[in-house]
């Protein structure tokens, strides 16, 4: 099995202590510390510390995309995908909650151009969900008055499980995503 190279080790270390300790908390000195690296050296690796809260951004909303993409893409009537969508959204935050919850949780002070490619990479991925519901909508399946609050209400309800989810928890992401998936098709279903 190959050694991940020195800058997975620094992405990694960066996204356990930015989702513990927060961003502004995180000092490089805690990074290079925890990657075992020297402080110095870190940055033949990285440019600043915003740059590698932005990769770490970046890889996150990438495994969530793959998981979806080809879900909404995809064959099949909306409630079958809402259901798989669910399940492949519980899925990537449970196996990477790290990530995850830097990607759902955005609260760094970032330059207009980091921000600006946050939001590119959030609306992107609400868009899948936006064309999930549309397609229910255009099928009959699913009730929905504003589709833009109702795309908020969805992604809330899924993307509130990186605060409380713990892997060791009282029922495995399968569970918990075939719980949220029942509810949501119940509600999106009812007038």
């Amino acid at each position: 099995m190959a050694r991940p190279s020195k800058k997975s080790d620094i992405i990694e270390a960066a996204a356990y202590l930015f989702s513990t300790k927060g961003y502004h908390a995180t000092t490089v000195r805690d990074i290079a510390h925890r990657a075992g690296v020297l402080s110095g050296s870190l940055y033949a690796h990285i440019s600043n510390k915003e740059d590698l809260w932005r990769e770490i951004v970046r890889q996150a909303a990438q495994s969530f995309t793959e998981a979806l993409a080809p879900i909404i893409n995809g064959p099949g009537p909306a409630s079958e995908k809402l259901d798989r969508a669910v399940h492949a959204h519980v899925r990537v935050i449970a196996t990477s909650l790290d990530r995850a919850s830097i990607y759902l949780e955005t609260t760094a002070a970032f330059s207009d151009e980091g921000r600006d490619e946050v939001q590119r990479l959030h609306h992107a991925y609400e868009d899948l969900w936006g064309r999930l519901l549309e397609q229910g909508v255009q099928e009959g399946e699913f009730v929905i008055e504003d589709k833009h609050l109702a795309r908020l209400w969805v992604l809330s309800s899924v993307n509130s499980l990186y605060r409380w989810y713990r892997p060791d928890g009282r029922l495995s992401a399968d569970e918990i995503a075939a719980h949220f998936s029942r509810w949501l098709r119940r509600a999106l279903k009812s007038r």
